[in-house]
């Protein structure tokens, strides 16, 4: 059952979701070495959750305070991205002292050119989780499908729900991109993403705006904000119009998967 909140007093623990990821990520590098492995960041909170944990991880494997230069992260940009994604990926690359890879085009296509170019890859660490489309049944360690290139994909966060994601960002001040302070609550692109509805309400002058993402207190309606026929009302009456340039990052490894 997933936890609900209602207010940032109300957030989860995050004791043993975030051990269990730990130990999936110590075990993805007694297995790959570093430069084996690579992570898939999108600017979205999950992949976000999942980079903080893996550079602690690693600074505790080996003892490094800028043990980020040496990670492969690996950002997928499609057409138009968010310029607030955008932003936030440059200021992500700047706070972990990352070594950034910017690649474009669909997943799988640009999963075979990666491995093509960089063929010691051997693994994917993904910030899946099994509330996300298509992923209920999936491991913390499982190949890929036959029919994509072939590689491990390490999904650490599988058992973590909405609110641990928030509940960790927030209690460890972690960086986040400021468009979930707008209300969006999974992040597309402008032709399928909008503020989502249910953080929907009216200020003092009857104009409608967006509680934070955080705020969201029914975790099942983490993607109501998503979808080409989705129009979130602002002031009051009208249609929500969302102008930035914006990206769709695609499903990372398997159709549906987001991170």
């Amino acid at each position: 059952m997933q936890p609900t909140c209602g207010g940032m007093d109300e957030l989860p623990d995050v004791t043993d979701v975030l051990k269990e990821a730990e130990q999936v990520i110590r075990q993805c590098f007694q297995t790959y070495a570093l430069d084996e492995v690579f992570l898939c960041f999108n600017g979205g909170k999950d992949c976000t959750v999942l980079l903080d944990i893996t550079i602690n991880v690693l600074k505790d494997i080996y003892k490094s305070c800028d043990i980020g230069k040496n990670l492969k992260v690996v950002y997928i940009r499609t057409k138009g991205p968010f310029v607030e994604i955008e932003k936030f990926v440059q200021e992500i690359k700047m706070y972990y002292g990352l070594t950034l890879k910017v690649t474009e085009g669909e997943m799988k296509e640009t999963l075979q050119r990666l491995l093509e170019k960089d063929g010691i890859l051997k693994a994917g660490l993904m910030g899946t989780r099994r509330s996300d489309p298509y992923s209920e049944n999936l491991q913390f360690v499982q190949k890929t499908d036959a029919n994509w290139p072939q590689i491990m994909r390490i999904s650490p966060l599988l058992n973590w729900f909405y609110h641990h994601i928030w509940s960790y960002i927030l209690q460890r001040q972690v960086p986040y991109c400021s468009l979930y302070d707008k209300g969006y609550t999974s992040i597309g692109s402008t032709t399928n993403t909008w503020p989502n509805p249910a953080l929907a309400h009216k200020d003092c002058f009857g104009c409608v705006t967006y509680h934070p993402a955080w705020r969201l207190s029914d975790a099942s309606l983490e993607r109501a904000g998503r979808g080409s026929s989705v129009k979130a009302p602002v002031n009051g009456n009208g249609t929500y119009h969302n102008h930035s340039l914006t990206s769709t990052i695609n499903p990372c490894i398997r159709n549906g998967d987001v991170l």
